[in-house]
């Protein structure tokens, strides 16, 4: 057999076609350009749009609109198997647990991508806000809440954890952050879910085999640490002298990135939001401190921050407790692993890469009773 190209890591190679995310010349969801989305759609019509390949009418919408708020319910098993948990193990970990759960309870689960996939989404998505929230109140004591009808889903995400209704501001912030996290091309946890969806699985498959990969530690998307690099660093005088004083080896938390060299386009639509959340929460010498540290990571390294870097500090201007970022993020994206698990399904190709063989070769047998220490 002739010895093909190794590429570590799959890096630079193309490993399958999409019509769902374009990442050259700025971020595209399905051609429509992430910028516009971000300031126009909800996070639902962009949901939308990832599942079924168009923007909906205003029919389609309400029609959308109203399964999902038939699913916005929480089967009581959810509580009481949360009620058990431990309180330290992290949410993200629970959240796939709930999946996990509702995965038994779906009244499809044994149908396969191509006959309930989106279905299964739907009713996920209608869910998880429930879930997040639930887990996020019992562990502090407090009563689990029902979603509120008047509410938007966004609206709603951010009362179940809170228990309070957001303002328009804090809405749309958080509104824009689901949609820049929403998608994002062949990223690890979204090649999981394609790996998975190739065999036909049901939708819960491929999202619960891309939360494991996401929940991994080396997967970017809603880390908190770059708060503490904001904690370290303390006062704009600081951001160079601190910088330069790291090793070029240690990586920053919130900057670089392997697709982008120059700008995250995702980092600069939040970084707008950023803005306007801090000066109504008082917070900007917070970002007058990001922007210090951002102009010292470029003179010394030339590496841009990633979406990571402003959403951090977008979710702790709403409140949000720093262990539910990659929860919230993971809840987003759930609709870019779900499209991306349909598409493949639908090539009919099984992914079954092959691997380049390193190991012994041509050993001798010995039977047990021959071998010796």
């Amino acid at each position: 057999m002739s010895q093909e190209i190794y590429h570590p890591g799959l890096r630079g190679v193309i490993a399958g076609e999409t019509e769902i995310c374009r990442l050259e010349d700025g971020i595209q969801y399905r051609g429509y350009c992430l910028h516009d989305l971000a300031e126009g759609a909800t996070f639902l019509e962009v949901a939308y749009l990832l599942l079924f390949d168009e923007l909906p009418s205003e029919e389609q919408y309400a029609d959308f609109l109203s399964i999902l708020t038939e699913e916005q319910k929480l089967p009581s098993i959810i509580e009481e198997v949360f009620e058990r948990i431990p309180v330290h193990v992290p949410p993200l970990e629970v959240l796939r647990t709930g999946v996990g759960l509702l995965s038994h309870l779906d009244p499809q689960s044994s149908e396969n991508l191509m006959l309930a996939g989106h279905d299964q989404t739907i009713r996920l998505l209608a869910r998880l806000p429930l879930v997040i929230g639930a887990w996020h109140r019992l562990r502090l004591g407090l009563p689990v809440l029902a979603a509120k009808q008047e509410l938007s889903y966004i609206g709603n995400m951010y009362y179940l954890l809170t228990g309070s209704v957001p303002n328009a501001l804090f809405e749309r912030a958080l509104e824009v952050a689901f949609i820049t996290c929403a998608e994002h091309e062949f990223n690890p946890s979204t090649y999981v879910a394609r790996i998975v969806g190739s065999t036909r699985s049901n939708q819960y498959g491929p999202i619960l085999a891309a939360m494991d990969a996401f929940i991994g530690t080396s997967h970017g998307g809603g880390d908190d640490h770059p708060l503490d690099v904001l904690d370290e660093v303390g006062c704009p005088e600081n951001a160079q002298a601190w910088v330069e004083g790291l090793s070029p080896e240690t990586p920053i938390p919130g900057f670089g990135h392997p697709v982008y060299k120059d700008c995250d386009p995702r980092a600069m639509i939040l970084e707008t939001e950023c803005e306007r959340l801090a000066s109504a929460c008082q917070r900007m010498d917070m970002e007058t401190l990001a922007d210090s540290i951002e102009q010292a990571v470029w003179n010394v390294r030339k590496t841009p921050p990633n979406i990571d870097w402003p959403l951090c500090r977008l979710l702790s201007y709403l409140g949000v407790e720093r262990d539910l970022f990659r929860s919230l993020f993971a809840a987003a994206r759930i609709a870019g692993w779900s499209a991306h698990a349909v598409e493949q399904c639908e090539t009919n190709e099984v992914i079954r890469p092959r691997a380049r063989y390193r190991g012994a070769e041509d050993c001798h047998f010995e039977p047990l009773r021959h071998r010796s220490e």
